[in-house]
């Protein structure tokens, strides 16, 4: 009967939901595990084997570490006595563990403190050492074991447990993933679609695309003619800047002057007739003369002709490590080439900014709280891509709210959300020194607040690459 009785309390709390292996993001757990508990071997040098349950609970405090609080009752034979009694008891247990949630065997120590009451009156204080295994069983739940020793504060009170169960551990249910609206269904959101009842690719912004240049339709000037993108969407066979159907010789690169066709006499080749060429024999691109450096000053005026360097300087560079043009000392990306229009460095793409707009759109928390819902981590993991892709940005993350509440409270709560998705950019290896935070609160609307849509829009957290 005994046996009937534990077997039944171990099936029901197995009905407990379970989750992954206990770990920082999974800190509950329930363990419901049979005891076989032996006070004769330590003294008479015999088997006095008890049966006992226990039901635990555990919380995960820090890596590698849960705290818990077992309920045991057993019967069990004492030393020196012919009849079986109760016992019960409570203990608080220090487990330390591998909390890797992808481990299949996960070992344990334990130590703690209890009380044991006899027949539910006479006590005394128990402390338990104790070693086991948590072992995945299916693809949630785990087998347990444990073999431990424990020391009592009575006399031939001291006795050995071994023990196997399950362990369980509590959580919630992942939010349901809601998509944005796609009319189209061509994969691109009605929100990020130029042409939301028109399926399209992503590469032309969910419009129609015919020719497949990555230019849509409407803003295709060769609709059906693959081009790029500088020359909406036309072709340019000859590569000379003029489209083929404005280009007399589509096939031999020529001057817009000339309608895209050659000068009439150039004796050097480099595309200036020899009317116009201060050096008609010698190819160059000065006027004509050879500029071997590229730095705007000709060869035979540039007393460094073949680096380039500053008109001032006589065709001289100041230095220039990642030689864009740009000098060390005015150069916000000394290391990476990059534009001399914006400080050395390269241009952010607008495709950049464009997933940068998406970014700040997507990012999503749990209502009033700064805490990130699952679906915003794999959008936040676009900007690690975009930070690697720009190492010399700086990235300033800026929260915002709408006016319902506090006002204090909502200055608070939009700085909280900045530094959440600082925190997990500085979890994903991005240095400190890169990040940029603060929150506004509701002082910096985008929309009207007197809306629900409005509202909408101004609960967000903006991402912008910046040089400093």
């Amino acid at each position: 009967m005994r046996r009937l009785i534990l077997f039944v309390l171990l099936a029901v709390c197995l009905q407990v939901p379970i989750s992954h292996a206990q770990n920082r993001e999974s800190r509950n757990a329930v363990y419901a595990k049979l005891n076989l508990i032996d006070y004769g071997q330590l003294y008479n040098n015999e088997f006095r084997i008890g049966e006992g349950f226990e039901l635990a609970y555990f919380r995960n405090i820090a890596p590698y570490v849960n705290i818990g609080i077992p309920a045991k009752v057993g019967v069990v034979r004492l030393p020196n006595q012919t009849e079986n009694v109760v016992t019960t008891g409570l203990d608080l247990v220090l487990q330390f563990a591998n909390t890797d949630p992808e481990a299949l065997v996960q070992p344990f120590l334990a130590v703690g403190a209890g009380y044991v009451l006899e027949q539910f009156k006479d006590g005394y204080a128990q402390f338990p050492v104790g070693l086991g295994l948590n072992i995945r069983a299916f693809k949630y739940a785990y087998f347990h074991v444990q073999g431990e020793y424990r020391k009592a504060l009575a006399d031939d009170r001291d006795n050995i447990q071994a023990s196997a169960g399950f362990v369980t551990l509590l959580h919630k249910a992942a939010p349901k993933v809601v998509l944005p609206p796609d009319r189209d269904k061509d994969g691109t959101p009605d929100q990020l679609d130029q042409c939301p009842d028109l399926a399209g690719p992503a590469v032309a912004r969910g419009c129609p695309d015919a020719d497949n240049d990555g230019v849509a339709d409407t803003a295709d000037d060769c609709p059906t003619d693959p081009g790029t993108v500088e020359l909406r969407g036309c072709p340019d066979t000859d590569g000379d800047g003029i489209v083929d159907k404005d280009d007399n010789c589509p096939t031999e690169a020529g001057p817009v002057d000339n309608r895209g066709c050659p000068a009439p006499k150039d004796t050097d080749g480099d595309g200036m007739t020899d009317d116009k060429d201060q050096c008609p024999t010698i190819a160059g691109t000065n006027n004509g003369c050879p500029d071997t450096d590229g730095d705007g000053l000709a060869d035979n005026f540039d007393k460094c002709p073949t680096v380039a360097g500053l008109p001032q300087n006589n065709g001289c560079p100041e230095p220039d490590t990642d030689g864009d043009g740009v000098a060390d000392k005015l150069d916000k990306c000394p290391l990476t080439p990059g534009l001399t229009t914006n400080f050395g460095c390269p241009e952010i793409k607008q495709e950049t900014k464009e997933r940068l707009a998406f970014v700040t759109k997507a990012v999503q928390f749990e209502t009033a709280r700064a805490m990130l819902k699952n679906q915003s981590y794999a959008i936040l993991d676009e900007l690690l891509s975009i930070l690697r892709e720009y190492p010399d940005y700086k990235l300033s993350i800026e929260g915002h709210t709408d006016n319902v509440g506090e006002e204090g409270r909502n200055l608070v709560l939009s700085t909280e959300r900045a530094k959440a998705c600082y925190d997990y950019l500085i979890f994903k290896g991005i240095q400190p020194e890169r990040l940029r935070t603060a929150g506004y609160g509701e002082a910096r609307p985008v929309e009207d607040n007197k809306t629900a849509a409005g509202r909408e829009l101004n609960r967000r957290v903006e991402f912008e690459l910046i040089l400093e």
